[in-house]
């Protein structure tokens, strides 16, 4: 197909007369880009109306033949449209690195991942001629294990350590035990770019996993070891503390809520008996006035006590008169009037 665009161009330049040697697009046939960097794929073309095409520029970059980035601008130097370029996948972070109207065509790729690793066209629509050209773009990376932790499998009817790598080229797992040498071959499954390692766990033992490719090795050990744990997970041993602390606070809290209540429900009782105890003896002078023709003894002391409204009312003393203390005195009587 390419070289039927190539004859085909031939014979429009022989058309015009042109100089076919003055058309060309140059690309880099492979990128090698870093896994996590920014990447650039170079696209550079000329044309034999370089000086003096005042046309539309129409760019295109596809990837695995689908459009993704596409610019439409007049190639004018007074024109203000090199902005005028729609990004197609906005996931796929592209963005116009260089000046269509000098020329250059290349496209960037900002926080490159594995997915990016593909097929890219970058074309050129002029108003009188269409070229384009491919370049392959690989991801690297160095060995790097995303995860390291354990996994209840029913296949395998027990806890099975997985070490998760990742790298491109895909990295080679191996292990190591403090025990010696594994008695059983790891279980590996290999994706894109990634692969999955699993062993039989013990507690009683220290695994380590590392992963190694061309460009780099990593490596983790599962646990990671602490003094008080015996075995155990450092987190799970801390979790483990952690709900300890908070049943003991919970425990002590209700003790103390419960003794506090106990407290005052005591303190009520002991107030209570104390009033009964105490109760108040109301004292109250009594009054007597005898109607005419009865006698009566103010003189003597009554001691005895009855019972007023539910309370003790004991007689006190009055002094020895036939009057309240508060009564005036009564005026003498007149000797009646003789008569006339």
């Amino acid at each position: 197909m390419q070289d039927f665009v190539f004859g085909f161009l031939i014979f429009i330049c022989s058309l015009e007369g042109l100089i076919c040697s003055q058309w060309s697009m140059s690309v880099m046939p492979q990128v090698n880009g870093s896994f996590g960097q920014n990447v650039i794929l170079p696209c550079n073309f000329t044309h034999s109306k370089q000086n003096s095409y005042t046309g539309g520029i129409i760019v295109k970059w596809t990837k695995d033949k689908e459009l993704i980035f596409h610019c439409n601008l007049q190639n004018k130097t007074n024109r203000q449209d090199n902005n005028n370029c729609i990004n197609l996948k906005p996931s796929e972070r592209l963005s116009l690195n260089g000046n269509p109207r000098k020329g250059d065509l290349s496209l960037s790729i900002s926080n490159s991942k594995f997915t990016d690793a593909s097929l890219y066209n970058c074309r050129v629509e002029l108003d009188y001629i269409k070229f384009g050209k491919n370049t392959d773009l690989i991801i690297n990376a160095p060995a790097q294990i995303l995860n390291l932790s354990l996994d209840l499998d029913a296949k395998a009817n027990g806890m099975m350590l997985k070490c998760f790598a990742q790298g491109n080229p895909v990295p080679e797992v191996t292990w190591t035990s403090s025990s010696g040498p594994l008695k059983t071959v790891p279980i590996q499954t290999q994706l894109s770019n990634y692969i999955i390692s699993s062993v039989p766990f013990s507690d009683q033992d220290v695994y380590t996993c590392q992963a190694v490719n061309p460009l780099g090795h990593d490596q983790r050990k599962f646990p990671p070891g602490h003094p008080n744990c015996s075995g155990l997970l450092e987190a799970t041993c801390f979790l483990g503390c952690l709900l300890f602390l908070v049943l003991v606070a919970v425990v002590m809290d209700v003790i103390i809520r419960r003794r506090s209540v106990q407290g005052l429900m005591q303190h009520h009782i002991d107030v209570q008996s104390v009033q009964t105890a105490n109760e108040t003896n109301v004292y109250a002078n009594v009054s007597t006035s005898a109607p005419v023709g009865c006698e009566t003894r103010l003189d003597e002391v009554y001691s005895k006590r009855m019972s007023l409204k539910g309370r003790k009312v004991g007689l006190i003393p009055e002094a020895q008169n036939h009057r309240s203390p508060k009564e005036p005195p009564r005026p003498p009587s007149r000797p009646p009037l003789p008569p006339q």
